[in-house]
């Protein structure tokens, strides 16, 4: 059942993607959307990159069309034990942390145009076909969804996927891309990360909030609680990130409760891309912006934004 996501009783969403990382919706639109849903607070959290902050304040007095808060937001990729993660960045100074060239758009497309000769490399050696001299699409906006389309064109790729076991229902990205010993590994990701300490670190000087993302569910972690703890010992988050679309009551209960015992923030959002994301079946379509699978615990966060 889904539900609506509260903060002292505002109806509040900060994990929402746009049109700038992989989200399908434009910044108007989504603006558009979360005042007819009635949101109150949102933060747009687009993957290593900040253009939607500064169209929100290119905006200025203009945006008329959200009566809401907005903060700053941002999903900034990290490395911790050579494993690929996401923190959830909030409330930062935009001028100060746009200095860091890794939330730059050409730095990021320079590295998905060098990820894709990766992949196209693992697919000659495996023997999967695709388009000859294929180079990164901006479309897709990530060189893995330009090389997965591609390989979706060709009939004979079905048969490699059962035999080298790719499902359906898998998530070709994290299952086979990013995770170590996986079909199409690319090292390339995981060696121009940065580790979260830098992140934490680099958010920190500006001023901003870190929220670990998305704990459960979503990295095929084989005992989250214990990286929960682990990262926890490090003494450089913020908080973490309680309620999300994925996650089950108990995993929202137990990480609510973490969060309290270790005096931590507690952030929680739809993780919308607006792409149809279905949970038990049913289409998580774009009116969901806003609203979250069991969400009956509120999240604890301060917002100093203007």
């Amino acid at each position: 059942m889904f539900n609506k996501l509260y903060r002292n009783g505002q109806l509040i969403d900060l994990h929402i993607h746009t049109q700038y990382s992989d989200g399908m919706y434009s910044v108007k639109e989504l603006l558009r959307f979360a005042e007819m849903r009635g949101l109150d607070v949102m933060a747009f959290t687009d993957h290593d990159l900040l253009d939607a902050n500064f169209e929100i304040r290119n905006m200025g007095t203009g945006r008329n069309c959200f009566c809401g808060k907005i903060i700053n937001g941002c999903e900034i990729a990290v490395v911790f034990e050579g494993k690929k993660y996401e923190v959830l960045a909030y409330d930062f100074d935009l001028d100060t942390l746009a200095k860091w060239d890794v939330l730059n758009l050409d730095y990021q497309f320079s590295l998905e145009e060098k990820r894709i000769e990766t992949l196209k490399e693992n697919a000659a050696r495996l023997g999967f076909r695709f388009t000859e001299g294929l180079q990164f699409d901006p479309m897709y906006r990530t060189a893995h969804k330009t090389f997965f389309y591609d390989l979706s064109k060709y009939p004979e790729n079905k048969l490699m996927y059962q035999r080298y076991g790719i499902g359906p229902g898998d998530n070709f990205y994290r299952d086979h891309v990013i995770k170590p010993g996986s079909l199409f590994y690319c090292y390339d990701i995981i060696k121009e990360t940065p580790s979260i300490e830098e992140v934490c670190n680099r958010v920190h000087e500006a001023g901003g909030i870190c929220s670990f993302a998305h704990a459960f569910k979503v990295y095929n972690e084989p005992n989250p609680k214990a990286l929960v703890k682990k990262l926890n010992s490090m003494d450089i988050l913020d908080g973490f990130e309680c309620i999300h679309k994925k996650f089950s009551l108990a995993d929202s209960l137990w990480l609510s409760d973490f969060c309290d015992k270790n005096r931590l923030l507690k952030t929680g959002g739809s993780d919308f891309h607006g792409d149809g994301f279905k949970i038990d079946g049913k289409r998580f379509a774009p009116e969901y912006l806003g609203y979250v699978q069991n969400a009956n615990l509120e999240i604890r966060f301060p917002i100093k934004n203007k």
